[in-house]
């Protein structure tokens, strides 16, 4: 592509301008030395509101003014935004944040940089995006430090820029920028948060909606016009099905309107049957916009259920009941899980597994053992002996407690001095193969007693007291054991059947990340959504005991005192 000098003039007299117009000073005084500050001016006559949302104790328009200063020295008060790659980098990101719900004042700052923008404003608009950019920065660290904004809707309360953190992320590269991606989907997933705003308003609107009994195939469907919009917005039906649909004079739950609201069913998580029932009349009504910010609000939960490296790594998903083990980042095996119900809901970390344990002893924590356990034996003399459990006399001295030397008429569950232990076997509450990692909350993933198999069968699995019963622990046993570079080991079904318990530490651990995910995009494009099962998506009234949504990281030894520290948010 060639340029005339005439050209080449005018942008170069373009840069001068705006560079001009960021400095305070004249050219006289910079070419002697004399100190040159940014052109504050700049921002004379441009409406900016947005600044007393996002940084309340702010003295001036921008939420950064130091810093600004500082950067803009740097880089000889030029432009940093004249490259659009950039702008297209960072614009993208700054509406993932808005659509978020979780910075108030970022969808206003937008729209006062879509206004300069639209005026030709460049020096403000330069200006503006820089220090928005920085807020934006200051968000992510915020959030690695505090996650918990995105489980109990608290705004995201942003702590003080140094100049050094900040200068770490300039000069400006697409590079840089694009570290603070929150998931390798980003771009499909705004692809569908930007379709869900632009729809008109959800023609079902649960408030005038009434389906008197479920909907079964080859039913004629109430609402059919209705629920075949949302299909078709949703992506279930193309625009010629559509058309066919909406043409016919009963809309029959048959052909392709039951096989999109299977498919519609499936990537919302429910049985898969073509039946509009309660659960399926419950999605379908949902407002568009409230879709996009939980699918917004997921997309910055991703920061942490990041795949990192190329060594085997757990993905845990509560919502989904599914656990997921990756190689070099791909997928080798999944299985179901239960996880812990909503009053004792499955702590969110990330840690790994360093040890596999063989038909496992199971020491019983505290919530079990002062809610379960002693009101168990107080009620029934035989419970211990018929569950096959020990009551030991401490954790640092495991001796043996005879049952029949403890009152138990006069015992209480929060002063009982002792422990009880539960011996392997079949019925063991671990099951045959444990997986044990570095925890403040005695979560393991194991398998499950016998007698709590048929427990897979069900839909919704949030059953257990915390930890995280895998539905196949034998295969994932193999598969972690593999790693290991043991030769001389036995096989994972001999270890068992020989009903001796046996501890293996790992030479290679396996990371492991413990996520609530209620919305993400699926490799064609849909979105994909979960029961809310912890009530994590929307604002409660019962506060949140921090140990379950800080999620302290093992790895790198961060987060752990703000998950300890006892309080609730």
């Amino acid at each position: 592509m060639k340029f005339s000098r005439k050209k080449i003039s005018t942008v170069i007299r373009s840069v001068m301008t705006i560079s001009a117009l960021l400095t305070c000073g004249s050219a006289l005084a910079a070419e002697s030395g004399a100190k040159t500050d940014l052109d504050w001016h700049v921002l004379d006559g441009v409406t900016v509101k947005s600044t007393a949302s996002l940084s309340p104790n702010a003295m001036t328009k921008v939420c950064n003014d130091k810093i600004l200063d500082a950067l803009y020295a740097d880089n000889n008060f030029m432009p940093y935004w004249l490259d659009p790659a950039l702008v297209n980098a960072i614009m993208p990101q700054l509406q993932a944040v808005a659509d978020s719900k979780t910075l108030p004042g970022m969808q206003q700052r937008l729209d006062e940089l879509k206004n300069l923008k639209t005026q030709r404003d460049e020096r403000g608009f330069d200006l503006l995006l820089t220090d928005t950019y920085l807020v934006y920065v200051g968000y992510v660290h915020q959030l690695m430090q505090d996650p918990r904004p995105l489980y109990n809707s608290k705004r995201v309360t942003l702590a003080p820029l140094t100049l050094q953190m900040a200068q770490s992320y300039f000069p400006l590269t697409v590079q840089k920028i694009n570290s603070l991606l929150p998931s390798s989907q980003f771009v499909p997933t705004m692809g569908v948060i930007n379709h869900l705003l632009s729809l008109p308003a959800n023609p079902l609107d649960a408030d005038n909606v009434h389906f008197a009994k479920a909907v079964l195939p080859g039913e004629t469907i109430p609402y059919g016009s209705d629920v075949a919009t949302v299909l078709w917005n949703l992506g279930y039906l193309t625009q010629p099905q559509y058309q066919q649909v909406i043409a016919q004079k009963k809309i029959i739950n048959t052909g392709v309107m039951n096989q999109a609201i299977k498919a519609f069913e499936t990537n919302y998580g429910l049985k898969a049957d073509g039946i509009i029932g309660h659960e399926v009349v419950g999605q379908l009504t949902r407002p568009y916009s409230s879709l996009a910010r939980i699918a917004a609000l997921n997309l910055q939960r991703e920061r942490f259920a990041q795949l990192e490296g190329d060594g085997p790594q757990i993905i845990v998903n509560i919502p989904d009941y599914t656990m997921t083990l990756y190689d070099n980042q791909k997928p080798v095996f999944e299985s179901d899980i239960i996880d812990g119900m909503p009053k004792r809901p499955t702590n969110l970390f990330q840690t790994y597994i360093n040890t596999v344990v063989i038909n496992p002893y199971w020491y019983v924590p505290e919530t079990i053992k002062v809610q379960n356990t002693i009101p168990s034996a107080k009620a029934d003399p035989n419970f211990l002996k018929r569950n096959r459990m020990d009551v030991i006399n401490s954790w640092s001295d495991r001796s043996v407690v005879p049952p029949s030397s403890i009152n138990w008429a006069t015992v209480n569950p929060k002063t009982f001095p002792h422990e009880f232990r539960q011996d392997p076997g079949p019925e063991n509450a671990l099951g045959r193969v444990a997986f044990l990692m570095p925890d403040s909350f005695s979560v393991y993933m194991h398998d499950e007693e016998q007698s709590e198999y048929p427990l897979f069968k069900r839909r919704h699995r949030d059953l257990s007291s915390g930890c995280m019963r895998v539905q196949k622990p034998r295969e994932m046993a193999k598969l972690i054991l593999s790693y290991q570079n043991m030769p001389n080991l036995p096989s994972v079904d001999d270890m068992i059947n020989s009903n001796k318990h046996r501890e293996i530490g790992l030479k290679k651990h396996v990371d492991l990340d413990v996520a609530y995910l209620t919305s993400w995009v699926t490799p064609d494009g849909q979105l994909a959504m979960r029961p809310d099962i912890y009530g994590y998506d929307n604002p409660r009234t019962k506060p949140i005991n921090n140990q379950f949504i800080s999620i302290p990281n093992y790895r790198t030894h961060e987060r752990i005192k703000l998950a300890l520290n006892g309080q609730s948010s």
